[in-house]
């Protein structure tokens, strides 16, 4: 379930208001103890090699490249490699990366915008990137009548409702000066603005070329990122080609191929003949390669940011009781499910927020697995004989269920299991008619943005699918969306978790470990917990001789 409901809440990343670069070529080491990223240490990083392809297998093919129509993980690791933003954001590193914009200002209400865009930049077809490409994208992505996945991303920019709901020619918080700066102007304060616009949904195109290509544009995208498209064919491979004129230089490799391998025993031989440089590893074949010891040497490993759990409907008996969900947190060892079931491709989870996530509380201890706890619970809430309950699964979640009745059973607790495919699975849960569902959810670095699927203003639809409610909770959350003093925000985010662990609308279970292994001549690759797939390639290099 790697990257399923992404898209409930739109994933931002934490505001650290820091502006600089990181490095990072590097071959890699073995992979770490669980819950540590795997770090790199380079071959000779000042000597990074010039030239050569860089070949990555992809399990699916993105339908669409417009950066504000998709937001799949398939469509999202080609697009940022295409299109450049205003700033980005290092998710390893935790800090912003200036990349069109050569600086920002932020007023001291932090309501104002000020960006100076960089000289020279150009888009894919040549032309120089000017401040009203910027105000034109983010005008398009706030159009209702493309049905952007970023239609509300600017609904703290003056004039945002007024443009989008087509009352207003334009966003009037957008304010172009002259051809290199640009001015947006905010309603009230937005902790996370930078990182709205930091992703690869915001990046900036080509009013001439998306008016020329019409709907044709995600088919032949232009934009002015690191590597350009030369050609897709569909079910089959996607080719860049180096931007030789990208503004921060040229990327090292000379082309990037993506291919379409929708089975894991095909990238696999792939894998093993050498004609793939690198793919994601499921249980089964990261099970097989980290217990190889020269391949294992090719793994990266983190922690990403999706937390796996059962969510409980707290409106619908017998899950409206506390004590029965705490119950529940009680009965079934997580740990064992992980090591047996999972291949230890996880991390048994102790709180809702990742370990990948910057506010993650290490104080914070979770429920021990207790079975006589369990018991107590259920008798305190009436329920000491069990009860059956059904739960909405998919094909891979239908084993982790499995394996936690083994622990629920003998409590006389069995979760009757509904087995479905992931879109209906989807909108049952968002709908609220469901006792129980299994789902990956995350994808947040801001722990604000992460615990808003707990907020009472978000439910079903919004995120909040297990419709619980907390007055003080919403009240935390809200106070913390308006600030941007990072170490208030990470206290109160933990102050807010630590009352949703207490409460229970999850059975919290583990936070998933990404893996990607690569061949022992590709350089640069990185532990990225927003997803192990969202490599930047301007930074990553081969070498041919071993190649």
């Amino acid at each position: 379930m790697r990257g399923f409901y992404r898209y409930l809440v739109a994933p931002v990343l934490l505001a650290f208001l820091v502006a600089g670069c990181s490095g990072g070529s590097g071959a890699k080491e073995p992979s770490k103890p669980a819950g540590e990223p795997t770090k790199q240490e380079s071959v000779d990083p000042n000597k990074p090699i010039q030239g050569g392809t860089y070949t990555k297998s992809m399990g699916s093919d993105p339908q669409n490249l417009d950066p504000i129509l998709k937001s799949d993980v398939a469509s999202q690791m080609v697009t940022m490699q295409m299109f450049d933003n205003l700033i980005k954001y290092d998710p390893v590193a935790k800090q912003f990366v200036k990349s069109l914009a050569a600086d920002y200002k932020i007023s001291d209400d932090n309501k104002t915008y000020t960006f100076t865009l960089r000289k020279g930049a150009t888009f894919h077809n040549g032309r120089e990137i000017k401040a009203a490409d910027v105000k034109y994208s983010f005008e398009r992505a706030s159009t209702a009548k493309f049905k952007p996945v970023t239609l509300n991303l600017f609904d703290k920019v003056v004039g945002h409702a007024e443009f989008r709901d087509g009352k207003a020619p334009e966003i009037t918080g957008i304010s172009v000066k002259g051809d290199y700066e640009l001015v947006i102007t905010l309603r009230e304060p937005k902790a996370t603005f930078l990182l709205d616009i930091s992703g690869p949904t915001s990046g900036i195109v080509p009013k001439e070329e998306v008016e020329k290509l019409g709907e044709d544009f995600g088919q032949k995208p232009v934009g002015s990122g690191p590597f350009k498209l030369e050609s897709w064919t569909k079910d089959d491979k996607i080719v860049l080609a180096a931007n030789d004129k990208f503004h921060s230089g040229r990327p090292y490799l000379d082309k990037v191929i993506f291919r379409i391998m929708k089975e894991e025993t095909t990238r696999d031989a792939e894998f093993q003949n050498g004609t793939v440089d690198s793919m994601v590893l499921g249980e089964t074949l990261y099970k097989k390669y980290s217990a190889d010891s020269e391949r294992k040497k090719g793994l990266v490993e983190v922690p990403e940011l999706f937390t796996r759990a059962i969510h409980f409907n707290t409106t619908k008996a017998p899950f409206d009781n506390v004590k029965v969900r705490q119950a529940i947190n009680h009965a079934i060892d997580k740990k064992a499910i992980v090591e047996k079931v999972l291949a230890n491709k996880a991390f048994p989870a102790t709180g809702v927020l990742p370990s990948s996530s910057p506010a993650f509380d290490p104080n914070l201890k979770g429920y021990e697995f207790s079975t006589d706890k369990a018991k107590q619970l259920l008798k305190e809430a009436g329920f000491e004989k069990g009860f059956e309950f059904e739960v909405l699964v998919t094909s891979t979640t239908a084993k982790w269920m499995e394996a936690m009745n083994t622990y629920l059973n003998p409590l006389g607790i069995n979760g009757k299991i509904v087995q479905m495919e992931s879109a209906t699975l989807l909108e049952r849960s968002r709908t609220g008619e469901f006792h129980a569902v299994i789902f990956s959810t995350g994808g947040d670095s801001d722990p604000i943005s992460f615990l808003g699927r707990f907020h009472s203003r978000n439910f079903g639809r919004a995120g909040n699918v297990t419709l619980y409610k907390n007055a003080k909770v919403d009240q935390l959350l809200d106070e913390a969306s308006k600030i941007t003093d990072q170490a208030k925000r990470i206290q109160m985010a933990r102050e807010a978790e630590k009352i949703i662990v207490e409460e229970a609308p999850w059975f919290i279970f583990n936070y998933n470990k990404a893996v990607l292994i690569a061949q022992p001549w590709v350089h640069g690759l990185r532990p990225v917990p927003t997803d192990i797939d969202f490599q930047d390639l301007s930074k990553v290099w081969v070498e041919p001789k071993k190649k």
